[in-house]
């Protein structure tokens, strides 16, 4: 088999695996995505490597795996520069006291729950690369990141369109912002190594970078709305925009940091045009959906090696780190949300919610695996967190939401 027809029999199985389990776990009630994710992990080492071993050597040699690498980290940047759009950077101003605050509580206390976790486990699931500050710091990010795109899907799904998921949704894209944030640091440290200076410089030059991007490429493509007429949109703006996104994504990744983070960055800096926010959407978002996500999630379910986990002593190191990342999340979001009013009831939807990772877990995790921070073993570990996590979202939001109405209906009989 030639090596484009193998690319295209690689591309076609992915997607139509992908799209079966998604669709699947649709109909019971989960986020596409957790179906992708499983999909994923059925083409990797665990499921099609232990059961199909012939086929998958014949589907996926290891040859083959860049290219795939390639086209996913495509379709990251691509999620990235959407996502960096989708961001309500009007919304998070405007409830900006109570979000700040439930998305710190949301993140400080399982980041630092987190790190405490990984000092006894650097020595044995540290990667290649050794790294103390690194391993930490994606160790910690892992943790107390939330999935925003998910989120947002679930409320629409759930209808939580009121003050409490406009709340989780500020909360989680301020969260959101700050786990790009110290993913950008992590990769600056695997990058720089132990050097002080030299971390300091690349953060300082980041810093300038934002700075540009705010201060000159948001004017200027506010010049070219108001230039172009601010309804009409174009095949030719939609290059500018893209080429933009990729661009940024190739000063970051030039910076040191990667390629990822200049896309977020470049989604957020666009000027918000309902019309052009929406077209472009839809001129992109099915392709980086139904085409390229599926292609990360393969490429990372060939990473995953599950049967690694079933050792007794990763295995106690796994329930920890699920304790740790669910206790963390949901606990520190509870612990704000009650300081800022909010009743026992919404806080702990608010903390349920904020405990979505999915996908944004899987960037952090496959960067980590790529740098040689984590090694295989710590990285299964947390591929079954970020899929646990993001699977229990919605039956616990259900429960809490019965546990609601009983209580309404209890208050109303006793009045």
């Amino acid at each position: 088999m030639s090596v484009h027809s193998q690319f295209i029999l690689q591309i076609a199985v992915i997607v139509t695996v992908a799209g079966l389990c998604g669709g699947l776990l649709r109909r019971f009630g989960q986020p596409r995505v957790v179906g992708e994710m499983i999909g994923g992990i059925l083409l990797g080492r665990s499921a099609m490597g232990a059961w199909l071993p012939q086929v998958r050597a014949m589907l996926f040699p290891p040859g083959s795996l860049h290219t795939l690498e390639l086209v996913s980290n495509l379709g990251l940047i691509l999620y990235l520069f959407l996502e960096g759009l989708d961001l309500d950077v009007g919304a998070v101003w405007k409830q900006r006291h109570v979000a700040l605050r439930v998305s710190a509580a949301s993140m400080g206390i399982p980041l630092a729950a987190g790190v405490l976790l990984a000092l006894p486990m650097y020595h044995v699931y540290a990667g290649v690369n050794r790294n103390h500050l690194a391993f930490f710091l994606f160790f910690g990010t892992a943790i107390c990141t939330t999935a925003f795109p998910v989120l947002a899907l679930i409320i629409r799904e759930h209808a939580l369109e009121g003050d409490l998921g406009s709340m989780a949704l500020v909360s989680a894209a301020i969260a959101d912002v700050l786990g790009w944030t110290l993913l950008a640091v992590a990769l600056t440290v695997v990058n720089v190594g132990s050097s002080i200076e030299t971390l300091a410089l690349r953060l300082l030059i980041l810093l300038v970078y934002v700075v540009f991007l705010l201060g000159a490429f948001r004017p200027l493509a506010e010049m070219v709305i108001r230039w172009r007429g601010a309804p009409r949109f174009s095949r030719l703006l939609l290059g500018c925009f893209l080429v933009a996104a990729l661009l940024s994504a190739f000063a970051t990744e030039r910076l040191g940091v990667h390629a990822l983070f200049g896309a977020f960055l470049a989604g957020v800096c666009l000027p918000r045009v309902p019309q052009w926010k929406q077209q472009l959407e839809q001129a992109i978002h099915p392709l980086v959906s139904i085409l390229l996500l599926p292609v990360f999630f393969a490429v990372t379910g060939m990473n995953t090696q599950f049967g690694a986990l079933l050792h007794p002593g990763i295995a106690l190191w796994t329930a920890a780190i699920l304790i740790v990342a669910i206790g963390g999340k949901v606990g520190g979001t509870f612990y704000a949300a009650r300081k800022s009013n909010l009743d026992q009831q919404q806080a702990l939807t608010l903390g349920i919610l904020m405990n979505t990772r999915g996908l944004v877990d899987l960037i952090v995790l496959g960067l980590a695996l790529s740098a040689g921070v984590f090694n295989r073993e710590l990285f299964s570990a947390f591929i079954l967190m970020a899929l646990v996590t993001t699977a229990m979202t919605v039956p616990l939001l259900r429960w809490a939401q019965r546990r609601a109405a009983r209580a309404a209906m209890l208050s109303t009989v006793s009045t």
